[in-house]
């Protein structure tokens, strides 16, 4: 998948999250749309070119590209941040250990991040 992949596929991700994340009811699954915006935004501002692109796929990966990111400091922090709270989105999912303020918070964080890895994306 190419960049223009992943960053679409991350668009449209984050807004159907944004949608889910306003209902309690819905808000598990807005959650794991967040973790997969996150993913794909991620693939998209690794800076490889098509040619040599190869899919990131853990937590740790993701934030090496974050911390090679030209961004200041606190972008970058913002940027860790919202993929902590992305990846604690995902396992929620799994094991509902978060209460619902914890979930919209976490939503709230995660959707900065990946409009934020989206805007950084496009500049690249």
């Amino acid at each position: 998948m190419n960049r223009e992949q992943h960053v679409a596929i991350s668009e449209m991700l984050i807004e159907t999250a944004g949608t889910l994340g306003q209902n309690p009811r819905t808000a598990l699954a807005a959650g794991e749309l967040i973790w997969g915006a996150a993913s794909h935004i991620c693939n998209a501002a690794e800076g490889h070119s098509d040619a040599e692109h190869r899919d990131l796929r853990t937590k740790r990966e993701w934030a090496l590209v974050i911390n090679g990111l030209a961004v200041d400091r606190q972008t970058r922090r913002l940027c860790l941040d919202g993929l902590d709270a992305s990846q604690t989105l995902h396992s929620h999912f799994y094991t509902g250990q978060l209460s619902r303020d914890e979930v919209a918070e976490k939503i709230r964080i995660g959707t900065v991040f990946v409009r934020q890895m989206l805007r950084i994306a496009r500049q690249s």
